[in-house]
């Protein structure tokens, strides 16, 4: 079995809002303690995820929370998230290494233990404040940050914000339980690129030693931080507009200039990325495939990795419907089935499972 690195997983996202569904209104509750009004809470972390995970060759993962756009968002929630991560990751004990640098996921590889990163995606909850970024980097041991969701915010435009966004139509789950998240943007819009502020976030988090990531960042926004960062980033989840324009699937163009600069890409399993949600037939492992090797093909295979994205317990089956062959994490070694069976040498497979995000994790975070 292939060892597999997923660049992207919701899974910090999934328990925060569990801790939400059994303490509504009462944010922050330490491990253990039961809120006033509140329930108690214990660590979901390996009963809900850790073995589906496993079960598929998943030897560590980039654990994700997120505060969607359209949602409330502030300095609550990143108080609740760093009480999550805190009792999750303690819970779990020896049975993973929370991974904080380029030693740490080099142990926790030859160990044989699963290797848990640290990561926030869309820095809304913020408000702009710097002083976050390091808090989040002390304290929750964060490792991977994204500037952006899908709305525009102080660091510089979303993939889909008003200012920041594409000229076109995207289809994607919106905020769990609710409807999926289709905006038009008019064309000829202007577009905001990164903010003095997110220019100043962006040498901050190379300074410290956080793995910058680009999803959901718009156009402009990308540009601007490739041409700002240090050190080399990442857009953990695409997928090739060339096979389907989502809105936020990028050019071969984009994708060369990630790779141009060292920088990393990972192909995800989203529905909404493979093919329009209404196209159940194209939902699909095969689909999944074409829009890998055009990546590999258009980014070449040392810049391209898994940030799979994985999220079907987040939403109903109407809102993200199953992709066949690729239902869950425990079925991810069908990719490498599949890689090998189209040509690509072992060498290559390994760098496109592990070894290109293990690389660019290494040289961005050290």
């Amino acid at each position: 079995m292939v060892p597999i690195l997923d660049m992207h997983a919701d899974v910090f996202m999934d328990l925060v809002r569990r801790h939400e569904s059994r303490n509504p209104g009462k944010l922050k509750n330490p491990a253990g303690e039961t809120a006033p009004g509140g329930a108690r809470d214990h660590a979901e972390l390996e009963e809900r995820h850790l073995g589906r995970i496993k079960s598929g060759g998943i030897v560590g993962a980039v654990l994700i929370d997120c505060r969607m756009a359209g949602e409330s968002a502030g300095p609550e929630h990143l108080e609740q998230f760093v009480a999550t991560v805190r009792r999750e990751l303690a819970a779990a004990g020896n049975r993973l290494i929370h991974v904080k640098s380029a030693a740490d996921l080099e142990r926790a590889l030859n160990t044989k233990t699963f290797a848990a990163i640290v990561g926030y995606e869309g820095l809304n909850p913020t408000k702009g404040d710097l002083t976050w970024i390091a808090r989040l980097y002390d304290e929750a041991g964060l490792r991977v940050a994204v500037l952006t969701h899908n709305d525009d915010n102080e660091y510089g435009g979303g993939a889909l914000g008003s200012q920041g966004g594409p000229q076109g139509r995207s289809c994607a789950p919106g905020v769990p339980g609710g409807a999926p998240d289709v905006r038009v943007v008019a064309p000829g819009a202007q577009t905001l690129g990164l903010t003095e502020k997110g220019r100043q976030a962006v040498a901050l988090m190379n300074e410290l030693g956080i793995l910058i990531d680009m999803a959901h960042a718009g156009q402009r926004t990308r540009a601007d931080i490739l041409a700002a960062s240090s050190r080399p980033v990442m857009l953990s989840h695409t997928s090739a507009k060339a096979v389907y324009d989502n809105g936020r699937n990028l050019s071969d163009q984009e994708m060369r200039a990630i790779a141009d600069s060292g920088g990393l890409l990972g192909c995800m399993t989203s529905p909404a990325a493979l093919a329009p949600m209404t196209d159940r037939s194209h939902h699909s492992l095969e689909r999944y495939m074409r829009h890998l090797r055009h990546m590999i093909g258009a980014a070449g295979a040392e810049h391209v990795g898994l940030g799979l994205h994985f999220c079907e317990y987040l939403y109903s089956r109407e809102e993200y419907p199953l992709v066949d062959g690729l239902e869950d994490a425990s079925r991810t070694q069908a990719i490498i089935g599949a890689l090998l069976a189209a040509g690509y040498s072992e060498e290559v497979v390994e760098k496109i499972a592990w070894r290109n995000f293990a690389r660019v994790f290494g040289e961005a975070v050290g």
